[in-house]
């Protein structure tokens, strides 16, 4: 699954044609239009805005419901959006900066930049801590020494570090994959000390000033920022603020806002190679290899996997926000929300709507339109129905390869627990045969991809299974569509 160099994925030179192309038909735009619609009704998101940009065109670039609740103020392509955890890209991206210039080296021990750090983190190198790989706690788990007495309204550096150095490792570095806001503050503080400037500094001076990206800039609570969006969440089926107020000196790990707008200059210029070179995206755009050979789909921040034989670079962020790449389809789909998940709250489900839009711009991508095939072996499709369950109750199922089993989670378990509690149907679509790909997931090789429709009371949602020749499961996926 290694995507390889980036294939003649340009933007056609530097100018975005901001009018709806022409070649996009009013019956694509209706579709999209009615997608977005429904799902906004259906997840209950009060606004979000929309862009498309396809060969090098802008063909949708629009704003959808209300910014803010409370004045009923509608969505524009220039609302301002909390990015969240799709920040990780503008973090891993000045690292890349740096490596070019020789002031960064990736397989690096960060002790060489950080000699303060802790004993427990000499193993740990850059490459680590952009791919997730470095052991650091995940989310819930992390900056432990910060919670005695409560949150805070404000957090140095100095503090979010005395924490992060205390915090225990989960496993060696380069181990397995474990998602690691700490790991992001760490580069954070590398980009600080490798360049001698604050990191707010450097993605103004290097980033958003250079190429006028006037409605993006790093976190900072105190700041009157024009055309902000509120952000929403749910508690107890309420819309309510999120209440995300915590300021923190350097938030390298989810503190970018911008707009839709400004994210399309910048996937522009950073895929025309105006950002770093090309050979450097192409090695951010790659899974990382793990210490027992197995690859992981994410790169320097962005997950980085295929579907249907489509390469998808991605990312999401907690708030609601969500960007695509579809770089061999020269493809780009954002859409950044006002409904976000806060810890411990009522789940909300406002991603996966990039994919859906993707999907009607990529033939073959989405599994729904596919015409729904007689079952060839019933008896697989009871026993993944069945896998299912197990995870369900967090039990072990002999049909899951251990290394995918490792990333099971309380969280995965409750999820899918609540989809099969109210489940209708569970039935066959189709199957991808992909032998002729030598497709490898979590160290084993894949033969196919089989896809079913599952139905409950909230919702159609499709699963794929990546299946080994020995029927096992390398690694299982849903979405709605």
């Amino acid at each position: 699954e290694d995507p390889g160099p980036v294939r003649r994925h340009r933007l056609l030179g530097l100018v975005l044609l901001v009018a709806l192309a022409p070649a996009a038909s009013s019956a694509t735009a209706d579709t999209i239009d009615d997608y977005i619609r429904t799902e906004m009704k259906a997840r209950r998101i009060p606004g979000l805005t929309l862009a498309v940009v396809l060969n090098g065109t802008v063909t949708k670039m629009q704003g959808y419901g209300v910014a803010n609740l409370e004045h009923d103020v509608p969505v524009r392509p220039d609302t301002v959006f909390e990015l969240a955890s799709v920040s990780k890209q503008f973090t891993a991206t000045a690292i890349m900066v740096l490596v070019e210039a020789g002031k960064v080296q990736l397989d690096e021990p960060i002790l060489s930049y950080l000699p303060r750090g802790p004993e427990t983190w000499k193993g740990i190198t850059v490459r680590h801590l952009l791919t997730h790989t470095s052991g650091l706690p995940t989310l819930g788990e992390d900056f432990k020494a910060l919670r005695p007495g409560g949150t805070r309204k404000d957090y140095s550096t100095a503090q979010l570090f005395d924490a992060a150095s205390k915090d225990t490792l989960s496993f060696p570095a380069g181990a397995r994959f474990q998602y690691s806001d700490v790991g992001y503050f760490v580069l954070g503080m590398i980009i600080e000390q490798a360049s001698g400037r604050r990191y707010r500094d450097f993605l103004e001076e290097r980033f958003f000033k250079p190429l006028g990206m006037s409605s993006t800039s790093v976190l900072d609570h105190w700041k009157i920022l024009k055309h902000r969006a509120a952000g929403y969440t749910l508690r107890e089926n309420e819309l309510v603020n999120s209440r995300r107020v915590t300021q923190s000196e350097l938030p390298s790990w989810g503190g970018v806002l911008s707009s839709v707008k400004d994210l399309i200059t910048w996937q522009a210029a950073l895929t025309a190679g105006r950002v770093v070179k090309p050979s450097t995206l192409a090695h951010m755009w790659t899974p990382v290899r793990l210490n027992d050979g197995a690859s992981y789909p994410y790169g320097f921040g962005w997950q980085v996997d295929e579907r249907r034989g489509h390469r998808w670079i991605s990312h999401g962020g907690i708030t609601g926000t969500e960007v695509s790449e579809f770089p061999d389809d020269r493809l780009t789909v954002i859409v950044l929300s006002n409904l976000g998940q806060t810890l411990g709250w009522t789940r909300v489900n406002a991603w996966g709507l990039t994919y859906g839009v993707a999907g009607r711009h990529i033939a073959g991508l989405l599994v729904g339109p596919e015409t729904a095939q007689p079952d060839p072996d019933a008896g697989l499709s009871q026993r993944l129905r069945d896998v299912l369950a197990a995870i369900s109750r967090g039990e072990n199922a002999p049909l899951v390869t251990p290394r995918l089993a490792q990333y099971f989670t309380s969280f995965t378990q409750q999820v899918t627990a609540e989809r099969l509690a109210t489940l209708k149907s569970f039935t066959f679509v189709t199957c991808d045969d992909v032998r002729g790909r030598a497709m490898e997931r979590f160290g084993a090789t894949v033969h196919r991809i089989c896809h079913y429709r599952l139905i409950n009371a909230a919702e159609i949602r499709y699963y794929s299974f990546w299946l080994t020749g020995e029927g096992r499961i390398a690694d299982i996926w849903s979405s709605t569509e």
